[in-house]
């Protein structure tokens, strides 16, 4: 599902579509399943921002740099569908539009996940929260409601 690691679990072997930005760059390092990935190995330069998604094993990483340190999420989006499928969750794709990336990259690939819950001002009847986000890839097509 969704699991907080270390920037050190990432397996820097797969093959990524994604991007990661560092601290002393003005675009972003973008992937396309065609290089392994580097990841810090000193304190300075720093991932700012990262986002990488791994086909093959369905899993999605988020890295984002705070107050210090990388926050690492690992999304497991095999296990996600199954929630979707049992009801638990919902789910959308989001597209959006990149900024400072190469220009075949058209957009940035979002799954969004949203989970009923009982809400106060509505009766007590269930609605949709957003609850994750999980990076799935460049240049998808958004879902039509």
């Amino acid at each position: 599902m969704n699991e907080r690691i270390k920037i050190t679990q990432i397996p820097v072997s797969g093959k990524y579509q994604g991007y990661l930005w560092w601290s002393n760059k003005p675009e972003p390092e973008v992937f396309q399943n065609d290089k392994t990935i580097g990841l810090p190995t000193t304190s300075n330069p720093f991932i700012v921002e990262g986002n990488l998604y791994d086909k093959a094993n369905q899993k999605s990483y988020s890295i984002r740099f705070v107050d210090g340190q990388h926050l690492v999420n690992c999304f497991d989006l095999d296990a996600l569908d199954i929630l979707v499928q049992n009801g638990e969750y919902d789910k959308i794709d989001k597209p959006y539009l990149p900024n400072q990336f190469p220009k075949n990259i058209k957009k940035l690939c979002f799954r969004e996940y949203w989970i009923p819950v009982p809400d106060e001002f509505c009766g007590n009847m269930p609605v949709l929260k957003p609850t994750m986000t999980a990076f799935i890839g460049f240049n998808c097509k958004e879902d039509k409601l």
